[in-house]
């Protein structure tokens, strides 16, 4: 069974929280960029060096400065490293749909990461997982907690719960996204045990979110030959994630024939126009958005004997729409297509169409987490952005220091 493992994690200096942490699944890259040229203590420095020097990536040259960026923010007490192992109840808070997310913040053994009891969907570029690698051993630090899931379970969800509901938080703030932050440390020995306990009885964890930085967490310690590491994740049962599809949009490099394409589709869907934005209720339907306005479309074929892969809605526009109409042979590289996280305004999907960023865009429903799980257990791979994920935690927000 996979193991949890308590850590001395490095955080932000009381008060230092906002400024120390970065929101990097949200903010763009111009945001990031201004955030380096005028905080000096932001994590960006860490895990984004070449902002600093405003150019592209050069590992040789950026990595050594993330390095000495964690030395200097421990000499000036910007970080400070807890002094007793802990485990972190940490729980986020959407404060404008009064979603929350809670899960424990821990480590876990990079061998249950080989040994397949962490669980993957998706394949990792090893030119990516290399650079991760060397990133982590130039700077010394983790910055960012995998994100992990599993079955629920009524015993973690007491324990959780349980320590948020009866602990004053450690650190507690609300960030520029007008997300809430709660980290509830859990340090007493016997504590400590009651959490492993309940955590060492659950069969597998399934990464969620960071295929690439758990593989390079692991292959941190591969590389150092310690079989014994542990990397940092962050632990949510299944019942506390929130799952969101991303759309599927389409420019042509060539020409794009709206009506013979619309024409071709009714062979395996059915087609109806609609004077309404079309964002699908259930599985097997899709929404589609192009010059002449939207369509809503059924897929009407029965698939026989397919896979837990092939039965995603992602899986089924790429085989009967991207792959055999539009003739796109690789989703994750063809630059003809592009990818928009669902829940966006309807508004964002049409102004890109009409100023022609884009020549169609489908929306999508999301899978459900058991299809991910399934997948997992099958040892299938998801097609590329299959599913958003939510919640993204803030980098160098809870620090794992390593070597």
């Amino acid at each position: 069974m996979p193991q949890v493992f308590p850590f001395r994690a490095l955080l932000p200096s009381p008060g230092l929280e906002m400024e120390v942490s970065a929101s990097t699944h949200v903010d763009s890259v111009e945001k990031q960029l201004h955030i380096v040229q005028s905080n000096p203590r932001t994590y960006l420095h860490v895990v984004k060096p070449h902002l600093k020097f405003n150019e592209p990536k050069n590992p040789e040259k950026h990595f050594p400065y993330s390095g000495q960026v964690i030395e200097k923010f421990i000499a000036e007490k910007i970080m400070v490293q807890d002094n007793k192992d802990s485990l972190y109840v940490y729980c986020q808070v959407n404060l404008e749909s009064n979603e929350q997310y809670l899960g424990l913040i821990c480590n876990v053994a990079a061998k249950d990461y080989y040994g397949g009891k962490i669980k993957v969907h998706e394949n990792t570029l090893t030119e990516k997982e290399n650079q991760l690698i060397d990133h982590i051993k130039a700077c010394g630090a983790i910055g960012e907690p995998v994100l992990l899931t599993h079955f629920k379970d009524k015993r973690i969800d007491a324990l959780l719960e349980e320590t948020f509901n009866k602990q004053n938080p450690d650190i507690d703030f609300t960030d520029e996204i007008n997300r809430r932050h709660l980290i509830f440390k859990v340090s007493s020995a016997s504590r400590i045990s009651v959490f492993q306990n309940a955590y060492s009885r659950l069969k597998d964890f399934y990464i969620a979110d960071g295929h690439h930085r758990s593989a390079a967490s692991a292959g941190y310690y591969k590389r150092e030959g310690n079989e014994n590491g542990h990397y940092l994740a962050f632990l949510v049962p299944a019942n506390h994630l929130h799952i969101d599809s991303f759309y599927r949009a389409f420019k042509s490099d060539t020409s794009f024939n709206e009506y013979a394409f619309i024409e071709q589709l009714k062979s395996d869907f059915d087609v109806v126009a609609s004077k309404k934005a079309v964002v699908p209720k259930k599985a097997k339907q899709f929404g589609l958005y192009t010059s002449e306005g939207w369509y809503r479309l059924k897929f009407k074929k029965k698939l026989k004997q397919a896979n837990a892969v092939q039965e995603l809605d992602v899986s089924i526009l790429e085989d009967y729409v991207f792959d055999s109409i539009l003739h796109v042979k690789d989703s994750k590289t063809d630059t003809q297509l592009a990818y928009i996280k669902g829940g966006v305004p309807i508004s964002v999907i049409e102004t890109a169409v009409k100023k022609g960023v884009h020549d169609l865009v489908f929306t999508v429903y999301p899978c459900d987490i058991e299809q991910v799980f399934r997948i997992a257990d099958e040892g299938l791979i998801m097609p590329p952005k299959s599913t958003y994920i939510e919640p993204k935690l803030r980098t160098g927000l809870t620090v794992q220091l390593v070597g």
